[in-house]
């Protein structure tokens, strides 16, 4: 997609979130589903479902997604996406590009001191 053609593909959306402001809220939704035996969840998605687990720092099996996992990735598509889409509007070619997200975290159980 070149930047005329991301131009008209947003144009009609542009003119519609400028007479109607709210209907460019657009809420994002999740959900998830207990196991009704292990310390899981199911979390459908556009292509399949994804079952998160406890990470192996916490006890868990390390063979289930983890959730912060899933975060970092849902960040990464999203700054990714992004910085296509700008990229394209002002005609900047990417030829290729890499981000990396980290986290870290706190695995310790409730009531144990930290520091």
């Amino acid at each position: 997609m070149n930047a005329e053609q991301l131009r008209a593909l947003q144009a009609p959306l542009k003119t519609k979130y400028r007479e109607l402001p709210d209907a460019a809220r657009i809420p994002a939704r999740a959900e998830a589903s207990l196991d009704p035996v292990e310390i899981a969840c199911t979390v459908p998605s556009w292509h399949g479902s994804v079952t998160a687990g406890l990470h192996e720092s916490a006890g868990g099996t390390g063979k289930l997604a983890c959730s912060a996992d899933m975060l970092l990735q849902a960040l990464a598509a999203c700054a990714g996406v992004t910085l296509r889409a700008v990229a394209t509007a002002y005609g900047v070619e990417i030829r290729h590009g890499r981000g990396e997200f980290e986290l870290a975290s706190e695995p310790r159980p409730y009531g144990v001191p930290i520091g």
